[in-house]
């Protein structure tokens, strides 16, 4: 039997590459426990923890930002097994539940990410001229690429299609019933005001996090994707406050760092990029 402490220590991409039907588990276990929170909730006659709406909304709403931002770069270093790893799996699955996303998901479709990171139709977020486009593409893009990695790891069959879409059922289910344990915890009007929208600019920042360091920003919508590492203007600043996110060429070469800004030499990469797109 798999002991309770390599369960919490082991990296979900791993655990899904050994056993087929990881992932229905995971989102099952994570349906079972919001499902049950809820009911208890509803017994219990719970009232939301956060007051009605007040003026501390709008300092919360920043503050909640900066977190969320922090939350998805600290769980994008978890995928790596950047902190600890005692505490790696356990911070991943916590910021995981916060950011609306779970840590399997981010870590599966991440480490392919790595893998097929130049390959339009197998990078799970691949890159377009226009910075909207990648965004819609990434949104709908998660679940296509969560099954094709199932496929390419346990195969193409018929009985695998069969069961990776009752798998993907299960999992929208479990994003209802999170987003529900967290409108009941914290309020609708809370929710809805400050929790989610904070939630969805920090999604959008990690987004344009992406696109900007594959050449998205690349002269003429040059339709290339290869990584590069950014510290002019807001890029800078963005290095400064979030652990050195924009140096993604460093972070693709060396992932095991965790703030790749302090191993780049952002001089070097701004002339080589210059030299690229004047010869583009």
């Amino acid at each position: 039997m798999i002991s309770l402490k390599k369960t919490l220590t082991a990296h979900p991409i791993n655990q899904f590459k050994k056993n087929p039907r990881f992932y229905f588990m995971y989102d099952g276990l994570w349906l079972v426990v919001c499902s049950a929170l809820l009911v208890v909730m509803f017994i219990a006659g719970f009232r939301p923890v956060v007051p009605g709406p007040g003026w501390w909304y709008a300092p919360a709403f920043l503050v909640l930002l900066w977190a969320f931002i922090w939350a998805q770069v600290t769980v994008h270093n978890c995928t790596h097994g950047n902190l600890p790893r005692s505490i790696n799996r356990v911070v991943g699955e916590v910021l995981g539940l916060i950011i609306l996303v779970r840590f399997a998901s981010w870590d599966i479709v991440h480490m392919r990410h790595h893998k097929y990171s130049d390959d339009r139709a197998r990078d799970p977020h691949p890159n377009f001229p226009s910075f909207w486009k990648t965004v819609t593409h990434t949104i709908v893009n998660v679940e296509i690429q969560l099954q094709q990695q199932y496929f390419d790891t346990w195969g193409d069959t018929p009985a695998n299609r069969r069961f990776e879409r009752v798998r993907a059922w299960v999992s929208y289910g479990t994003n209802l019933v999170l987003v529900a344990s967290w409108v009941w915890l914290l309020g609708p009007v809370f929710f809805i005001a400050v929790f989610f929208p904070a939630n969805l600019l920090a999604g959008l920042f990690i987004i344009h996090f992406n696109w900007s360091t594959h050449n998205g920003e690349a002269a003429n919508g040059l339709d290339d994707m290869r990584p590069v590492n950014l510290n002019h203007g807001y890029y800078r600043w963005g290095n400064r406050f979030f652990c050195g996110i924009y140096a993604h060429l460093t972070h693709h070469e060396r992932p095991y760092l965790i703030n790749p800004a302090r191993e780049t030499n952002f001089a070097s990469a701004t002339q080589d990029r210059e030299q690229w797109e004047q010869a583009a």
